[in-house]
């Protein structure tokens, strides 16, 4: 399959270099079986471990380094992807915390 020269917008993805506070991520926290998502606003939502997923996007549509964006993956909100900038900023962003 090939996706080159297609634009955010075409591949469903709006910028996540200019998402507003309500879509950065300030912290990520995981507990038993919950993530618990903190944006830049100040807003905690929590998810199953199930219902969250992690991905990256190094394209120029992708976030800034070290700034992850969360955008909605469900139509009840129960579902959300975390879009980091590469791999290894994963693992580093993720705290264990009950």
């Amino acid at each position: 399959m090939q996706m080159d020269g297609m634009s955010g917008m075409q591949r469903g993805v709006p910028n996540l270099k200019a998402v507003e506070a309500s879509s950065r991520i300030k912290t990520i926290t995981y507990c038993h079986d919950t993530f618990k998502v903190t944006t830049v606003d100040g807003k905690a939502h929590d998810f199953w471990e199930r219902n969250l997923r992690f991905k990256t996007d190094s394209s120029q549509e992708g976030p800034e380094k070290d700034a992850p964006a969360i955008v909605n993956a469900g139509m009840m909100g129960d579902r959300a992807s975390v879009i980091f900038s590469s791999p290894e900023e994963i693992s580093r962003f993720i705290t264990r915390q009950c």
